[in-house]
């Protein structure tokens, strides 16, 4: 069946709004996945864009992608919400976070409650963070005596050189 014989077939009416129109441009609008989901022929998709089709056939498409990303914790364990609150927590959260481990808490429910308490945690910033405080911590309690290895030392003397050469 062409495209013009589905269009004759679908009613001028359509319930849903996946595609928008841009007069000025004279555009058919719609995400990448309703184009997609349109070329199942019968798909509510489908229908709505025929009936675009329809109403204004020489109006071209555009499609438009998401432009928000969406946020990933790749790497976000329950190891790591720990030491990020042991070094950047208050000991009320660090006992809250022990209460939720030891009751059985799902992961899921412990990673939203650790990102309402951190919105704008990062993982791969928080591992250099942790890093960071630690070795400060390290750095405050053993102090680093360095050497002066630019003069040479006094009691160096020359050596005689070996015989039978």
């Amino acid at each position: 069946m062409s495209a013009q014989m589905m269009n004759e077939n679908v009613k001028a009416s359509v319930s849903t709004t996946f595609f928008t129109f841009d007069h000025i441009d004279r555009k058919i609008i719609g995400t990448e996945l309703n184009f997609k989901k349109s070329g199942v022929p019968g798909s509510e998709q489908d229908k709505e864009l025929m009936c675009r089709i329809k109403e204004h056939p020489n109006y071209d498409f555009k499609v438009i992608k998401p432009t928000k990303e969406k946020k990933s914790y790749k790497g976000l364990k329950r190891e790591l919400m720990y030491d990020y609150i042991d070094c950047f927590g208050t000991d009320e959260m660090m006992k809250q976070f022990q209460q939720m481990k030891a009751d059985g808490t799902a992961f899921a429910t412990m990673k939203s409650w650790f990102l309402d308490l951190f919105p704008k945690f990062n993982v791969e910033k928080a591992k250099k963070d942790i890093q960071k405080h630690r070795l400060g911590n390290v750095k405050a309690k053993y102090k680093v005596v360095k050497k002066n290895t630019t003069k040479p030392a006094a009691n160096i003397t020359n050596l005689p050189a070996a015989s039978g050469q």
